[in-house]
């Protein structure tokens, strides 16, 4: 049995932030995490504040641009559902799980993002299917953990309704109480996304919202409860975390078809064939990418730096500030981009050419009444960091910290060792 060791569970809470502490907090479960532990409710995000650069950048102390996860999806001009970055051979470094494994643990992935095809013992990968000769089933399968995804799925498969909440996080909990009792993983990483769904589809704050909230403290609960029928929770590390919030919206924009009217894209049959730059959208963000045949090409560059100063003054474009790629990669954003583009609160960006712009609500597109995928300073995106058990003080207060701090702090009371990263050690939450 593997119970000697120092066992470390992670929680995500995926875009539970800052604004919904005071009502968490209220709340038994989590309430008892806080309590008895270190807790900071003021934690910024990575930019761009989306779900896979953010999840990577936890478990690898870095910032997107030095892990390499800078999107959620590829850019694939062309493409109207652009590939995942799910698979966790595109992570540059080592991780957690890859600290962990070293270390002789038995590790457990369920939904985590980004850790496709990982060499860990038990996975549920997160997997979004964008090809026609590809099915979730089959996807999943060729990611995970082939036997014990099939026994997870015969055995709570009805549970699950595709992505639909609160269905799936129901469906991870009954994965994760099963896990617990059948197998006693050493470290386990769980993705829940009952409130980020909600978010997209029901904006920042409203009665959905907090019924969501109130499931996740009875999953918090009914966690710590079966992990504690298992072993000591004096000898477990139990991590409670989000990684961004989320923004109301009203408007997206097509900078694209902007692009493409400037005659920076080339269009036929309502396809991107060829392009000088291009818009990647990052939600509240987006990037602008040249296209590698024109590097060295002057005049155009100068084209493009008198289309970025004129459209950032048009007010219906909703374009906050535009940074050089290099302001950019001080963020922690892509590197390779030429430009970022930052929305104001309320605009996100998608990459269709047939409109400018439109309302979210007459969208047939990627709807979402709030998102995020913006600056991790903007007001009302930050989120929270909370901890417990074996190696963390209690009672413990930290003001503000980043993302990518959690990685190595979390490393160090394992007794576990990253090499170069760019978080800093949170020592203030360690015995």
């Amino acid at each position: 049995m593997s119970g000697k060791k120092h066992r470390l569970i992670m929680l995500s809470l995926d875009a539970v932030g800052k604004r919904d502490m005071e009502y968490m907090l209220s709340l038994p479960n989590f309430k008892k995490i806080v309590e008895n532990g270190a807790f900071c409710d003021n934690v910024y995000s990575v930019y761009p504040s989306l779900t896979y650069p953010a999840h990577t950048s936890i478990i690898t102390g870095k910032t997107p641009d030095h892990h390499r996860i800078v999107s959620n999806t590829k850019l694939q001009p062309g493409r109207d559902n652009p590939d995942w970055l799910y698979k966790y051979k595109y992570i540059n470094g080592p991780t957690l799980v890859d600290l962990a494994k070293e270390a002789g643990y038995k590790v457990c992935s369920l939904l985590w993002p980004v850790m496709g095809g990982a060499k860990i013992d038990l996975n549920v990968p997160e997997v979004l299917v964008t090809r026609k000769y590809q099915t979730q089933v089959t996807a999943c399968l060729a990611n995970g953990t082939p036997g014990y995804l099939l026994k997870l799925n015969k055995a709570f498969g009805h549970i699950r309704d595709g992505i639909k909440q609160p269905a799936l996080d129901d469906f991870l909990m009954e994965c994760t109480r099963y896990t617990i009792e059948n197998y006693d993983p050493d470290m386990m990483l769980i993705h829940l996304t009952d409130v980020d769904t909600n978010r997209h589809n029901h904006g920042v704050d409203n009665e959905e919202i907090k019924a969501a909230l109130k499931r996740h403290d009875e999953r918090i609960g009914n966690l710590t409860e079966w992990l504690s029928k298992t072993r000591p929770m004096e000898d477990t590390t139990f991590v409670v975390l989000g990684d961004h919030c989320q923004i109301d919206s009203h408007t997206i924009v097509y900078l694209n078809k902007l692009l493409a009217d400037k005659g920076f894209i080339d269009i036929k049959d309502g396809k991107i064939r060829d392009y000088r730059i291009i818009s990647k959208s990052l939600d509240g963000s987006a990037y602008i990418y040249l296209n590698p045949k024109y590097e060295g090409d002057d005049d155009l560059l100068e084209r493009v730096s008198d289309l970025l100063n004129e459209i950032v003054k048009r007010d219906d474009l909703g374009i906050e500030t535009v940074f050089t790629g290099c302001e950019a990669a001080e963020k922690g954003a892509d590197s390779d981009c030429l430009a970022m583009i930052e929305g104001k609160p309320g605009f996100y960006f998608l990459d269709q050419t047939e409109v400018l712009t439109e309302a979210v609500k007459d969208t047939k597109n990627h709807k979402m009444f709030a998102t995020h995928g913006c600056r991790p300073d903007k007001p009302g995106n930050e989120t929270f960091f909370a901890a417990c058990g074996k190696g963390v003080k209690k009672g413990v207060k930290i003001k503000e910290m980043h993302l990518w701090d959690e990685g190595p702090t979390i490393a160090k009371v394992m007794g576990w060792q990253f090499g170069l990263v760019d978080g800093t050690l949170i020592d203030d939450m360690l015995l």
